[in-house]
């Protein structure tokens, strides 16, 4: 199931060198499956002789070595601005193709000029499922997850919560958003908004890039049949960067509020945000248990006070941040 059109493929690796083996090897599988395939591996200053290992034993792929980290969306752009195919399948180092899923996927926006991304339904490696789909976060949303309604409620209250379920992710969905692990995309529409915003280091870049598709009345799918096994979040994981994650999970947030709700609803999500940590932190602490929501509470303090800062100044915080 061929199809007839360029497809550069962007990868953004840092310091997950087997990880990444395993996704080019998956990858030179799939190139036969469009007319042209060109890879791209965006090396964010990997210490663990990835880069190496790319220009070794996997001579056909164009190497970006970078001299720095410069986060995901920045290391996108950078491995996209080497590219020319009308479309771009932005894959993490950490997630390996299926057989089809590629032609798949580009079948669909082949028969569809009005969809502009495409996802592809995630698997976990023993095969079981995992979500591929999301709604765009709200102050509610985000509190509901926070104060801990999600696990709580698993099974009510749909809408509050930020993932589908597996009953919802149907073929051909039209969705918020699909993952950032793997998705498909119009190179035209990616230049039009700008590419991603490198004011974000990591997280939040499918709300930034998916939220101008539903204000211009274009649509994101998924797409149920193009099937990528992903090791969900194992790129993080591999590099110990719990409190790096952290910060950057809530700095992002209140990044792409202010940018896309207005300044208002960044400070709500913001004082939510403070509310819960604080008063569930205060109560263990009064309880003699483990108050590990004080230091989220830290946590975003600091987040809040670095989502102002420029792409720049953040990359220059990141190094020092405590645990």
């Amino acid at each position: 199931m061929g199809c007839s059109v360029n497809v550069d493929i962007v990868i953004v690796n840092f310091n997950t060198r087997q990880l990444l083996r395993e996704c080019l090897e998956s990858v030179a599988r799939a190139h036969g499956e469009v007319e042209h395939a060109h890879t791209i591996v965006v090396d964010n200053a990997s210490t663990d002789g990835s880069a190496a290992m790319v220009q070794s034993d996997f001579p056909w792929v164009e190497l970006a070595p970078l001299s720095e980290n410069l986060g995901f969306g920045a290391g996108n752009n950078r491995g996209v601005a080497r590219g020319h195919g009308e479309y771009i399948l932005f894959l993490n180092s950490d997630a390996q193709l299926t057989p089809n899923a590629l032609s798949g996927m580009a079948n669909h926006l082949e028969a569809h000029p009005d969809w502009v991304v495409i996802g592809p339904r995630l698997l976990y490696p023993d095969g079981s499922f995992q979500p591929s789909c999301r709604r765009f976060p709200t102050v509610w949303r985000c509190l509901w997850s926070t104060a801990g309604m999600a696990t709580r409620f698993p099974r009510a209250f749909r809408t509050f919560r930020h993932w589908l379920d597996e009953e919802e992710h149907i073929d051909g969905r039209r969705v918020d958003m699909v993952s950032g692990a793997c998705f498909l995309m119009r190179r035209a529409y990616f230049e039009e908004i700008g590419g991603f915003d490198e004011n974000l280091f990591l997280f939040e870049e499918e709300f930034d890039v998916f939220y101008p598709a539903v204000r211009r009345r274009l649509e994101v799918r998924y797409c149920a049949d193009a099937m990528v096994i992903h090791g969900a979040g194992k790129s993080v994981q591999a590099n110990r960067m719990a409190s790096f994650a952290r910060f950057h999970l809530y700095r992002s947030k209140y990044y792409a509020f202010r940018k896309h709700y207005g300044p208002f609803s960044a400070w709500l999500s913001y004082g939510a945000d403070l509310a819960v940590f604080g008063i569930t932190g205060s109560l263990r602490r009064l309880l003699g248990k483990t108050a590990e929501a004080l230091l989220m509470f830290r946590v975003c303090r600091r987040a809040w006070s670095a989502a102002r800062l420029s792409g720049a100044e953040v990359r220059a915080l990141t190094p020092n941040l405590p645990d």
